[in-house]
């Protein structure tokens, strides 16, 4: 008899030790667990946040230009390009006298006409704008028989010239004056020469690749 009264207090004292450590092993799997099912979903679901966050915003700077601009586009013989966000100017050579950098008149109303509305647009997406980049292209061709290296080199200095000629002009206006300063932060100018043609059935459009672009890099798409 005293040896059952011995068994029975041996176990009714190690079985709720027991089944102390199980809860408190449940309890701490219970708090492990959400924390790791955590990692794991911001490793899942912030990319796909931040980039539709850019897609977002793209858009709308797009529309914003696109509400502002649609009834010059024909007429300026420019585009809108949503997936880059660039204005883009095509048939240069009606801006410029063909292998010169000096602007004539024709494009300076349309620079001063364009560039100041521009601004206006850019100032609403101020903190999400990095760079605004003007960028000068030009065909493969030049108008001396040269080989392809001299041409490519001869049109990457044109073009560099001719997009300086372009920044210069736009900050030289009076009606951008009080965003002089923040603009020369996010300016750039830079000539392409050829490397950017612009095709159709395997063949270079000559003029269409003869343009200046507006193009504009926000800060999450980099």
């Amino acid at each position: 008899l005293l040896a059952l009264i011995l068994i029975f207090l041996f176990f009714s004292i190690t079985y709720p030790l027991d089944s102390k450590a199980e809860k408190k092993h449940e309890i701490q799997e219970t708090v492990v667990k959400p924390a790791v099912l955590l990692e794991t979903t911001k490793g899942q679901i912030t990319p796909p946040i931040k980039q539709a966050a850019s897609i977002s915003l793209r858009e709308a700077i797009y529309q914003s230009l696109l509400d502002e601009f649609k009834n010059d586009l024909s007429h300026w013989f420019a585009e809108i390009d949503e997936t880059n966000l660039t204005m883009r100017f095509q048939n240069s050579e009606t801006f410029f006298e063909v292998g010169h950098s000096s602007l004539n008149k024709h494009y300076q109303l349309r620079l001063a006409d364009f560039f100041p509305r521009y601004v206006k647009i850019l100032k609403e997406y101020k903190d999400a704008i990095e760079t605004l980049s003007i960028e000068g292209h030009t065909s493969s061709e030049w108008k001396e028989s040269v080989s392809q290296d001299e041409a490519y080199f001869n049109n990457m200095a044109l073009s560099q010239k001719r997009t300086r000629a372009v920044l210069e002009y736009c900050l030289q206006l009076p009606s951008i004056r009080a965003d002089k300063e923040w603009l020369r932060h996010i300016l750039t100018a830079n000539g392409l020469s050829s490397s950017r043609l612009i095709m159709e059935n395997n063949f270079e459009n000559i003029e269409s690749s003869r343009r200046v672009e507006f193009r504009i890099y926000v800060i999450c798409e980099r």
